[in-house]
């Protein structure tokens, strides 16, 4: 029996994936969570999991038996590995990319996972990076992508550990999707948010809130206030000092 192994967060992108892969393919996933101490929106997004599930066993029954429990991962305790991290550094410095892409790595390489799916989509910024530097590899009725062995920049080998099943598809075309196979309901319970408001709506302002608006979906988010921008812009600052002084 193969064991897909996805990194899920609750979020639009990850749970379109493990929709499709435990309600239409029947397939049997593991789940992996990062646990991350200075994100706001953890305990939303482990509870955005939770209500996903019992939605999904209600639309199957069966879903139940193909959703093993999920791995917690505690992001202050993944190895370090310079030689890793010096490549991702690399490419931080010449795209910007997300520190996530440090320490999912490393915690790929510290447990021999190679197989470990995210759910990076067209017109992401990944996506963008590595699509001429991937091959297609398909499973039955599933595929996926995977770095080839010698890509043109050589420090995307750090994205070697991966298999990218969502990089010909678009949140809309999730969206289309979800609805033709009746389980927008359960997409619409996704979490995206990275700091989310005291009474649970997220916050308009945060890179996954922006990134939400520009790929079509923002009717899910709240038009932030003033004062709203004003403490997001102070949260901003007392994080960076808080990541400098540690």
């Amino acid at each position: 029996m193969t064991i897909h192994n996805v990194l899920w967060t609750g979020g639009w992108d990850s749970t379109y994936r493990v929709l499709d892969l435990v309600l239409m393919k029947k397939r049997t996933i593991q789940p992996y969570y990062v646990l991350d101490h200075v994100r706001p929106s953890t305990e939303m997004e482990i509870q955005t999991m939770e209500k996903i599930k019992d939605l999904m066993i209600e639309y199957d029954s069966s879903a139940e038996h193909r959703i093993k429990d999920t791995i917690f991962v505690k992001k202050a305790e993944i190895p370090p590995n310079p030689a890793f991290t010096t490549q991702y550094k690399k490419l931080q410095k010449e795209y910007r990319l997300g520190d996530q892409y440090d320490w999912l790595g490393r915690y790929a390489v510290s447990e021999n996972i190679g197989s470990l799916e995210l759910s990076v989509h067209h017109d992401d910024k990944v996506q963008g990076m590595i699509n001429d530097d991937v091959a297609k590899i398909d499973d039955e009725d599933d595929f996926y992508y995977r770095v080839v062995q010698q890509p043109s920049h050589p420090a995307f080998v750090i994205f070697q550990p991966y298999r990218f099943p969502l990089l010909e598809i678009t949140k809309l075309q999730m969206k289309e999707q979800a609805e033709k196979e009746d389980f927008l309901h359960i997409m619409e319970e996704t979490w995206f948010c990275h700091t989310p408001k005291k009474n649970g709506e997220p916050c308009g302002l945060c890179n996954p809130c922006k990134y939400t608006i520009e790929e079509g979906m923002g009717y899910r988010i709240p038009e932030p206030t003033q004062k709203e921008r004003a403490n997001y812009f102070l949260f901003k600052v007392r994080r960076r000092l808080k990541k400098v002084l540690n």
